[in-house]
């Protein structure tokens, strides 16, 4: 049993001021930034890793996603949705065996709400503080993306989900962060590093993200995934790293 293959979903662009990205770097320079997903085609089924934005936010931002959508300015299209990605690869919602969130933020619990017959794996940790978030750091849990009546799973510490997927704790950016590990039969070793890594700055300079819950655990948690980087080799692929689309294959085309 294994993986077979990872296409990498668009689901549109953040405009935001690039000291999210890399704290006290960039003040007042606004860029795109990529939001995707991550299908997973494997011997077990499919298994999805966040579920991009709100397509909700397409006739209804501020229903959508509130006060935020000005702050961080979503763009996405109706081919965005994660129901018409995955069926431009021939998949339904229904083909989904598990959804991995890294974390429970707005742009990558979008369309959590319509994989109601799936687990959802989350770290226990990430559940507990989206619910319960401190007031400071409130605002990018939105409870019309993540608190519907869906399985949960919720899991501590590094796990493997099904052979040749991996998740493991890094935490910094929120609490319960993961990012997952991947092992393909060609392509080798990918991490996906969700906001863990934002962008390629935070990982070849070390600097931490502007948005995160702790500078501490954000650094570890950076130091960690460089360290899995160089034992596994492979891919690292960073959670909205700007130049995203000209580094990495988009779906339909896809990693073996």
């Amino acid at each position: 049993m294994a993986v077979k293959e990872l296409f990498l979903l668009p689901c549109g662009y953040l405009k935001l001021d690039q000291s999210i990205l890399t704290a006290g770097i960039g003040m007042g320079k606004i860029v795109n930034v990529p939001v995707y997903s991550a299908l997973i085609n494997t011997d077990d089924g499919v298994v999805l890793v966040d579920t991009g934005l709100n397509p909700d936010g397409l006739t209804n931002p501020e229903r959508a996603w509130g006060s935020r959508a000005k702050v961080v300015r979503p763009i996405l299209t109706e081919e965005d949705d994660i129901r018409n990605r995955l069926g431009q690869l021939g998949f339904s919602i229904n083909d989904v065996k598990f959804v991995i969130n890294t974390h429970l933020h707005w742009d990558h619990t979008g369309g959590n709400r319509f994989f109601k017959d799936c687990p959802i794996i989350v770290q226990k940790a990430e559940y507990r503080f989206a619910l319960y978030p401190d007031s400071h750091l409130s605002s990018s849990y939105m409870e019309n993306h993540f608190k519907h009546p869906l399985n949960y799973k919720l899991i501590e510490g590094d796990q493997e989900i099904v052979p040749g997927v991996s998740v493991i704790t890094s935490p910094g950016h929120t609490p319960g962060h993961q990012s997952v590990i991947i092992d393909l039969p060609e392509t080798g070793t990918v991490i996906l590093a969700g906001d863990a890594i934002y962008c390629n700055m935070n990982l070849e300079e070390s600097i931490p993200p502007g948005n995160r819950w702790s500078a501490s655990h954000a650094m570890e948690s950076i130091y960690k995934l460089k360290y899995f980087r160089s034992r596994l080799g492979g891919l690292m692929l960073p959670g909205h790293e700007p130049i995203l689309w000209s580094q990495v294959k988009s779906s339909p085309a896809s990693y073996c």
